[in-house]
């Protein structure tokens, strides 16, 4: 199996996998509505890693905004409820005080149910608190604890290319979709929402494997950028997270390294939108290409039905569609005028994920190991960045 088809593949996984948790989102959604309208409010800390910061923050395009995301526990009063990545002695105590904890699953945090010494101090809990110490229920978003979905012979501590960003939004998606049904209908049946947008997510990640051909094509041009002397940089204005999820735990240490002045005719400029002609990534695309460097795009080719006569794709060198067309999202309440619960990021990530992982199958099979990011979460994470940090300044990837 390629390194993108491993990609792939676990990202499947964990959207079929997450079917498994509508009947408690369906609950804990009947839950969050009852707190809304009692007048109490319902938060969300659910944004360890780096896209789900900007994923889940409450003005993300698409997003109604009643689940507020906070990083003080202070602030949550008796009667809230909070979506949390967290279990230390904060997240105890607001529990104490009246607030309902609900305790969601990520990699980037110590917990129960992974092995004792895998997550470094860094990211562990000093108060010794696990999940269920602290909450009234634990959500699972079946990412693995590890992170990465690519197993690399040549690289054997850990796995690589991040999945954060799939769990976590999804299952975010999920919660907002069904409070936003229970406020504007109280009887309607618990679930329904959730699994709805789950399916339009589920379907439209399987469609990437359609990009299979073109992205072996696309990283085959980047390894020999890349072993020229080019550069990789990513970018996403509209949407800052996505450049994130690079250069992080389990990602290719090369992305936005270096002077793109050095060799601009042999760099690649990978643009991942959620709009087909956001103006400033047009412009960046436009001016990158015109100084002879390989522009990628990911990102929808129209919204809301209209394809602009000078988008992203157009520019770019090659362009993937994240199947992802609206400018709100995949799911509809009745009295709302714009749908709500995105799509587009969580795609997005997908495919320069699959990139990413295939990228660094070619550099392989050209007979050099790119240099990844081991996650400092994970214990011997730093030591090992640091180790690697000689060779990678000599070579450059």
């Amino acid at each position: 199996m390629t390194y993108m088809a491993q990609y792939h593949a676990g990202t499947m996984e964990i959207l079929h996998a997450l079917r498994g948790e509508l009947a408690q989102i369906g609950a804990l959604s009947s839950r969050a509505a009852e707190v809304i309208r009692g007048g109490g409010r319902v938060w969300t800390s659910m944004h360890s890693g780096h896209l789900p910061r900007f994923e889940t923050h409450q003005e993300r395009r698409g997003n109604p905004g009643l689940i507020v995301q906070h990083d003080d526990f202070a602030v949550l009063e008796p009667g809230d409820m909070v979506f949390t990545n967290f279990c230390h002695r904060e997240v105890l105590a607001a529990r104490r005080r009246g607030v309902y904890v609900v305790c969601v699953t990520t990699p980037y945090r110590d917990n129960e149910f992974r092995p004792t010494g895998f997550t470094d101090l860094s990211h562990g809990n000093p108060d010794g608190l696990m999940l269920g110490d602290v909450s009234d229920e634990v959500l699972h978003t079946h990412m693995p604890y590890q992170q990465g979905l690519v197993d690399c012979a040549e690289i054997p501590e850990f796995t690589l290319c991040p999945c954060a960003a799939t769990g976590t939004g999804a299952v975010h998606w999920m919660l907002v979709g069904e409070v936003e049904q229970k406020l504007a209908d109280p009887d309607a049946p618990e679930g329904g929402k959730a699994r709805q947008y789950l399916e339009v997510l589920t379907e439209r990640a399987g469609r990437t494997a359609a990009h299979m051909d073109a992205i072996e094509e696309t990283a085959l041009t980047m390894a020999e950028r890349i072993l020229a002397g080019g550069r990789w940089f990513a970018r996403s204005l509209e949407h800052p997270g996505l450049q994130t999820e690079f250069q992080e735990a389990s990602g290719p240490r090369v992305v936005n390294y270096g002077d793109w002045d050095a060799a601009p005719d042999q760099n690649i400029m990978l643009i991942s939108a959620i709009s087909p002609a956001f103006p400033e990534e047009v412009a960046l695309a436009r001016e990158k290409r015109e100084q002879g460097a390989f522009v990628i795009a990911i990102g929808p080719a129209a919204l809301d039905g209209v394809v602009p006569e000078e988008g992203l794709g157009r520019i770019a060198d090659v362009a993937f569609d994240n199947f992802s067309p609206e400018s709100g999202g995949a799911v509809e309440i009745a009295g709302r005028a714009q749908t709500i619960c995105p799509t587009s990021a969580i795609v997005d990530n997908v495919i320069q994920q699959m990139i990413s992982a295939q990228w660094a199958e070619e550099m392989i099979g050209k007979g050099t190991v790119p240099t990844f990011l081991r996650g400092v979460y994970q214990t011997g994470g730093a030591a090992y960045n640091s180790a690697m940090t000689e060779r990678f300044a000599e070579r450059g990837y």
